[in-house]
């Protein structure tokens, strides 16, 4: 999704972190019940949470874009029974489930803007929270035009940074977030925190081939991509390789790997002197991942 200037969110999830079983939850209760998040008495219930997660829940269940709250009767997303279906990971099970769910939640500028700049257009590799929170209010007042209390800029960074840094915070948030196992961000001792671009030769295949899918999906009438932009942005598109913080060599080994498991879909090619990535097949993200989860079960 691209940025739009004039749509921005910030501090919607109540300064609750993802935690592993509220996306799968979430997605059942609806199942059930399509319209239980209207009735927050009802929902708490069935969720077993306060009121203020089950806010929160809801939350990430649209960043996620698992489950559809525009109409009426909310809905599970093709998205959402693609990855977390019964027939698929309802338990994050697969390592790369927890990757899909990060690029989902970084690649929505919309609904997490914060998460969106952080991942996309925060470069520092090594910073305390002070310096995050100052660029974060540089980006919405200079990129976005509008103004964010300090609490509320202080609540999307320090959610960010309990959730994916393993070990930050007290209580059980930290201990319960799934995304910390990626580690993308890490405490540093003594000096904040890191988060520095790295080869990642642990990254899954399907998790790089279902953003670059989705990537183009979203933006149907692009046959090809430029490297440089999967790799830095600059185009106010999520970049995948700035989302999963790899480095050049980072994103091409993996994207080698890419094309060695899924052969037909992608291929580079140098054109008017640009590394471009061309799309030689469409696919629909949903697919990728029913095919992905259907081969596990096999």
């Amino acid at each position: 999704m691209k940025l739009n200037r004039s749509k921005a969110a910030f501090g919607r999830h109540s300064t609750f972190p993802l935690r592993y079983a509220w996306l799968t939850k979430g997605i059942r209760a609806i199942g059930k019940n399509p319209r239980l998040f209207g009735t927050p008495e009802d929902a708490m219930v069935e969720l077993g949470v306060g009121r203020n997660m089950v806010s929160a829940i809801q939350y990430w269940l649209q960043v996620t874009r698992l489950v559809d709250f525009s109409k009426a009767d909310p809905a599970i997303t093709p998205l959402g029974d693609a990855l977390l279906g019964e027939q698929a990971d309802p338990y994050l099970e697969d390592e790369a489930t927890l990757w899909i769910i990060h690029w989902l939640i970084v690649s929505n500028p919309e609904l997490a803007t914060g998460f969106y700049w952080f991942f996309n257009r925060f470069a520092m590799p090594r910073f305390r929270e002070p310096e995050m929170r100052q660029a974060l209010t540089d980006f919405a007042e200079q990129e976005l035009q509008v103004r964010r209390s300090a609490s509320t800029i202080k609540s999307d960074s320090s959610t960010l940074l309990r959730m994916y840094a393993a070990g930050e915070g007290s209580g059980e948030d930290h201990l319960d977030s799934p995304l910390a196992q990626l580690k993308l961000v890490e405490v540093d001792p003594g000096q904040g925190y890191r988060s520095p671009r790295a080869a990642r030769p642990f990254l899954p295949p399907l998790a790089l081939h279902f953003a670059l899918a989705d990537r183009f999906h979203s933006d149907p009438q692009t046959p090809a991509l430029p490297v440089r932009g999967l790799l830095y942005g600059g185009d106010d598109w999520p970049a995948v390789g700035a989302a999963f913080r790899l480095t050049e060599e980072g994103l091409m080994a993996t994207l080698a790997r890419v094309m060695d498991r899924y052969p037909g879909y992608y291929e580079l090619r140098d054109t008017a002197g640009v590394h471009q990535l061309y799309r030689r097949r469409a696919v629909e993200p949903c697919q990728i991942l029913s095919d992905h989860y259907r081969e596990r079960r096999a």
